[in-house]
């Protein structure tokens, strides 16, 4: 079937997933992405920072560990805009799907429908984390690395160990607190009876720590991870480093793919490197649901080893396996259908609405050809039947994946208005600015200096050489240090809140102390986003 189809289509199809969510993403305002750009950017004119340059706190250290993921997506946000960044995310998503059906065809032995099938489920189920952040260009390079070393494993070859050292270099610059991962996919591939395999691996390992020295900060960037994961505050208040949990759409998911993993793991005799790959990375995933994308990129390829010796003749073998995918498909299709229609139908935008009542259209029409073509159990009529049902499923399923798990953002102008309203009288350089953690990053592409963003472990005493400003800011959001005390303290020029914070927002609105300079309402769906500007007033 697959021979029908030139590599460029089947590289479409495969990316399809990915492509779909890039062109109707919406870029979030307070997203990440904007303190790497202001990092790439402020790299770019100044050179590496050593003390951070865009919160109002003084002398803090600084080690700029995503620092050419900054300079990629600045580049990109400066020529194109949003669309620049997007087209960013789809390059690296759709090459990172693309290896990973290189590798499944490797480790399966050439099996194509497998190996195409794997890869197209995996590409789905990674489009949603596909955003403009490092992780992507990580995972990436992560995702080559194990490749390199499954061929040198199979081969015995020593020229694929070659890229290790090149790509410890990528990683250090592009992600530090991930390089340490380098290192670590290694250990897998060290289970294995011959010496001379083991001698090679261990040199190219050792390549790979020397190289990670290449970089502005040196061994400080190499250590990066251990000063800034493990914290409990951390652990508690980051919603990415959360476990996954299985009453979202996403965790069930995960924990049916984990499940279907150790499953097929136990039932067939696998190399060792596969086990312990899997396991470790599955347990990392389990851990902190930022690692869901390693897991699927990383820990799921050695499902094309088990199933190596899967065909589409040997399914349609038995008729009656045959007929009970078949019910089990309309079934399927059915469910994720009426599903769609009760809960997600508000959330799509047309041309995904179009495709989807397309969609709808051939499930029927295999519905109805039931009756045309009586002969269903003919063994040239029911594969065309399941193959169609399939990709309706696939289809639909996949804009309702989008549509379930795609949380509508604040408005795109909500916080933006706001900060250009403000610099409408004022110059960045004379504003202290309280804005949410989120929201920093954003405050900082306007060259304003702020309170906090989204760099958690920045706000660590031990990677800034100051203070605990993090823990100090989850007391002010709780309530254990006093609003005022707080804004004093920092003696901030201005206050940007929204109603998504009731507590501040209302305590600021009515206290006499403060003025509102500035307010705006934007409705959502049903909710209704207030925003406000407050200044102290003055004595």
């Amino acid at each position: 079937m697959l021979k029908r189809f030139s590599l460029p289509l089947q590289i479409v199809f495969l990316s399809s997933s990915v492509l779909f969510w890039q062109a109707f993403f919406r870029f979030v305002e307070n997203a990440d992405t904007y303190f790497v750009m202001n990092l790439g950017r402020y790299v770019l004119e100044h050179g590496f920072p050593h003390v951070d340059p865009f919160t109002i706190h003084e002398n803090l250290q600084l080690v700029a560990q995503q620092w050419l993921s900054g300079v990629v997506f600045w580049e990109a946000y400066k020529s194109l805009g949003v669309n620049g960044l997007l087209a960013v995310d789809y390059l690296f998503g759709a090459a990172a799907v693309v290896i990973y059906w290189r590798l499944c065809l490797f480790v399966s032995g050439g099996n194509k429908i497998l190996s195409f099938m794997i890869s197209f489920v995996v590409g789905m189920f990674i489009a949603p984390m596909v955003v403009p952040r490092p992780h992507i260009l990580s995972a990436t390079v992560l995702l080559i690395e194990v490749f390199m070393l499954e061929k040198f494993t199979r081969t015995a070859d020593a020229k694929f160990l070659i890229p290790l050292p090149l790509i410890s270099i990528a990683l250090i610059n592009l992600h530090a607190a991930v390089w340490l991962m380098s290192l670590i996919v290694c250990l897998p591939f060290l289970f294995v009876k011959s010496r001379h395999h083991i001698k090679f691996l261990l040199a190219a390992m050792l390549g790979v720590l020397v190289c990670g020295l290449i970089n502005p900060y040196g061994v400080e960037a190499m250590t990066y991870l251990f000063r800034s994961y493990g914290i409990e505050a951390i652990n508690s208040g980051v919603r990415e480093m959360f476990t996954p949990t299985a009453h979202t759409l996403q965790g069930k998911v995960f924990y049916t793919t984990e499940a279907f993993l150790i499953i097929s793991l136990a039932k067939f005799k696998v190399p060792w490197r596969y086990v312990f790959l899997s396991g470790g990375i599955t347990f990392m995933a389990i851990m902190h649901a930022r690692n869901l994308v390693l897991f699927y990129f990383l820990a799921t390829f050695p499902l094309a080893y088990v199933w190596r010796d899967f065909s589409s003749e040997k399914l349609f073998q038995s008729r009656k396996l045959s007929l009970g995918l078949f019910f089990l498909l309309v079934a399927a299709n059915t469910v994720i259908i009426t599903n769609f229609f009760n809960e997600s139908l508000s959330n799509v935008t047309l041309p995904l609405l179009i495709l989807f009542l397309a969609a709808v259209l051939v499930f029927l029409y295999n519905l109805l050809i039931l009756k045309a073509e009586g002969r269903i159990l003919h063994q040239t009529i029911l594969p065309r039947k399941i193959v169609s049902l399939l990709a309706t499923l696939f289809v639909t399923s996949g804009i309702f994946f989008f549509a379930y798990t795609y949380s509508q953002p604040k408005p795109l102008t909500t916080y933006a208005d706001a900060i250009k309203f403000i610099l409408r009288t004022e110059r960045p350089e004379d504003i202290s600015l309280y804005i949410t953690q989120g929201g920093g990053g954003l405050a900082g592409s306007f060259g304003i200096k702020y309170y906090i963003d989204s760099r958690s472990e920045v706000f660590l005493p031990a990677n800034n050489g100051k203070k605990n400003i993090f823990e100090e800011y989850g007391d002010f959001l709780s309530g254990k240090l006093n609003y005022k005390d707080f804004f004093n303290r920092y003696d901030f020029t201005h206050i940007i809140l929204t109603s998504e914070e009731p507590f501040l927002f209302e305590l600021l609105s009515s206290d006499k102390d403060f003025r509102t300079i500035y307010e705006s309402e934007h409705v959502e769906d049903y909710d209704l986003i207030r925003c406000k500007v407050f200044v102290p007033k003055k004595d």
